[in-house]
């Protein structure tokens, strides 16, 4: 931060030791008060007006940075605290089915499967599409009609065994697109950290505890 010094004849040029950013502080300030005082032009004198002003924006700058610090430090406490609470929530979570929001679905090997979705309005025409990692479709299988509403449901069996992404579009009566939320289920069988993030194993599938929706035991 720079403190102008008013009142300073071109010939007695000043230089104030530069300090980092982090360290401004009191002891700075007065330095810089006192130089000018020390240097100013007695013709030429500081306004006193010049030097309230200084005074407030220095005042104003330490406020700002200790509010700036008790922010970050409250921030980090929070973030800690909320980290904690998830973490022994998905601990707790172990062995149990849950309900999550998500587009994962695991194909055991007989081709049997099921997943839940909710679907809005009245419903209509149900496909299935099932999605490599590439985002490659896989496989495609009609569900006939679907009423609105959330439902579980078990497609055909003749799926390909594998752990997929899946969607579910679903066609009005009219030709229109339906609205459609998907979700992924099963027993928690583990806790995982992942980019600073609590996340439930079931299986193959991985899925975020903040998109948890319904746990059963």
């Amino acid at each position: 931060m720079t403190f102008p010094l008013a009142g300073l004849g071109a010939s007695a040029p000043t230089t104030v030791p530069t300090r980092d950013r982090s360290e401004l502080g009191r002891d700075q300030f007065l330095e810089l008060l006192v130089t000018q005082l020390k240097h100013q032009d007695p013709l030429n004198p500081m306004e006193p007006e010049a030097f309230a002003a200084q005074l407030a924006q220095f005042s104003s700058v330490e406020q700002l940075t200790k509010l700036n610090d008790a922010f970050s430090t409250q921030q980090a406490d929070s973030l800690a605290r909320t980290l904690l609470d998830k973490t022994s929530l998905g601990a707790s979570l172990i062995g149990k089915h849950v309900l999550a929001e998500g587009s994962q679905l695991t194909v055991a090997d007989d081709g049997s499967t099921s997943f839940h979705v909710d679907v809005a309005g009245t419903g209509g025409k149900a496909t299935l599409t099932l999605f490599d990692a590439s985002g490659n479709t896989v496989a495609t299988r009609s569900l006939g009609a679907l009423s609105g509403g959330a439902r579980t449901i078990r497609p055909p069996t003749d799926l390909p065994p594998g752990v997929y992404q899946y969607a579910v579009s679903v066609e009005g009566p009219k030709g229109e697109a339906v609205a459609t939320k998907t979700f992924v289920d099963g027993v928690v069988d583990g806790v995982l950290f992942e980019a600073g993030q609590v996340v439930l194993r079931i299986g193959a599938m991985r899925i975020s505890i903040d998109k948890l929706s319904q746990i059963t035991p």
